[in-house]
């Protein structure tokens, strides 16, 4: 007997995740992406994977700092010109969410994705090689500013909440803990409990070579569409050919907004676009992820290098790369690591799938039975992907989960315009 069939979009962390909950769920998987395994913006990450990921980008506070970055050439954040008044109404959604109310909320939110995600992936990459591309680190958040570091009261207190284990470090304790940093940072938060990945893209095509390996069929085209018929989803367009489709799931990355769209779901992802650079022989290593709180953008040992990944730009999801934002990266590097070297230095550019609350959509979609939508996880997106694709497989599977995902729920949107 045939077993029921799931078409998923998207090859990254959250769609791979999915692939193989839904194949022990019972499923027979097709992953489909218009580009190669993982090479979107699981790619380019930095590679924390967080269960104290709980204090939102999105807090109070926030935005009386991004005019300052915006006038900042050398600032974490950036608009394209002639982009603002389209990304206007997102911005504007982001701000309300800014609120102490709405924070306290969105972390909740993130707990229950992050919390369990070092368990989930033990569960999917126990006895293969791809167990061995994640560790149980700790990561480190440094700032030039004395306490600057522990972030705010709120964001101390979201952590309490949660009991995330957290230690504050003076600055002698952070040059003790990170020697090859440089002693301009005067406070450091530890957080031991979480993790790193050796490199994201290894990890992500070792567990799409699991998901074969157990039967999943990986086809590389751009889905141009759907067929529908009734109150469900019949057929997937690929490259123009149609493909019949028993069930669909949209976890497509920044893309994901306009294949949603397709099938009734305003859903405002942005792409966020974010750059990384990867130092193959700097010179100095960090033993953990360590994160620069001032200036916004993480550093990570990995096995291909020194990689220091940031900035958010928007500018919409064709918008060609502003490779001068690596130029950035390169000079925060000689100013974090003293005598780092930039003999082989490589650059990357991609777009981050974002929504104005900093949380993700993962839910049935609201016009078809048969589609469900997994996507949206901004900079969290190595450390939700295990947990939400377990989450999505049982909703597939049983159309309910064990924890509570109402706050991810695609419809929360409509009244944005």
């Amino acid at each position: 007997m045939d077993k029921p069939a799931v078409t998923v979009i998207g090859a990254g962390i959250v769609g791979v995740c999915s692939a193989l909950w839904l194949q022990r769920a019972g499923f027979a998987v097709t992953l489909v992406d218009s580009g190669a395994v993982g090479e979107g913006a699981s790619f380019g990450n930095a590679g924390n994977i967080s269960p104290g990921a709980v204090v939102p980008y999105l807090i109070p506070g926030i935005w009386r700092e991004a005019p300052r970055w915006l006038l900042d050439p050398e600032g974490p954040l950036a608009v394209r010109p002639g982009y603002f008044f389209k990304a206007l109404p997102w911005l504007m959604a982001a701000v309300r969410s800014a609120g102490e109310g709405a924070a306290l909320r969105t972390s909740r939110a993130m707990h229950t994705l992050h919390s369990s995600t070092l368990e989930a992936y033990a569960e999917l990459t126990r006895g293969t090689p791809a167990a061995e591309l994640i560790e149980l680190s700790g990561q480190l958040y440094v700032s030039e500013k004395p306490g600057g570091a522990q972030g705010s009261a709120l964001a101390q207190r979201m952590r309490a909440e949660f009991g995330v284990e957290a230690v504050a470090l003076d600055w002698m304790e952070v040059r003790e803990l990170e020697p090859c940093l440089a002693p301009i940072f005067r406070s450091g938060l530890l957080l031991p409990k979480n993790g790193r990945c050796r490199n994201p893209h290894h990890l992500v095509t070792a567990l799409a070579d699991i998901a074969q390996r157990n039967g999943a069929t990986v086809l590389r085209g751009k889905v141009d569409g759907f067929h529908t018929g009734g109150a469900g989803v019949t057929a997937v367009v690929i490259n123009g050919q149609p493909h019949a489709a028993q069930r669909v799931v949209i976890a497509a990355g920044a893309a994901s907004g306009e294949l949603a769209a397709q099938l009734g779901s305003r859903v405002p992802v942005e792409a966020e676009r974010g750059y990384h650079i990867t130092i193959a022989d700097p010179g100095v290593m960090p033993r953990m992820p360590v994160t620069n709180t001032d200036a916004k953008f993480a550093c990570a040992p990995m096995n291909v290098g020194l990689r220091l990944a940031g900035t958010a730009e928007f500018g919409g999801l064709d918008a060609q790369p502003n490779w001068q934002r690596t130029e950035v990266l390169k000079r925060q590097a000689q100013r974090m690591f003293p005598g780092v070297r930039l003999d082989s230095v490589s650059v990357w550019s991609g777009n981050r799938p974002s929504l104005p609350d900093g949380l993700p959509v993962l839910g049935r979609s609201p016009e078809f039975d048969n589609a469900w939508f997994a996507f949206g996880n901004s900079h969290f997106g190595m450390s939700a992907g295990p947990v939400m694709g377990k989450l999505l497989a049982e909703i597939v599977a049983t159309g309910k989960t064990e924890v509570d995902i109402t706050p991810f729920r695609p419809t929360r949107f409509q009244r944005i315009e």
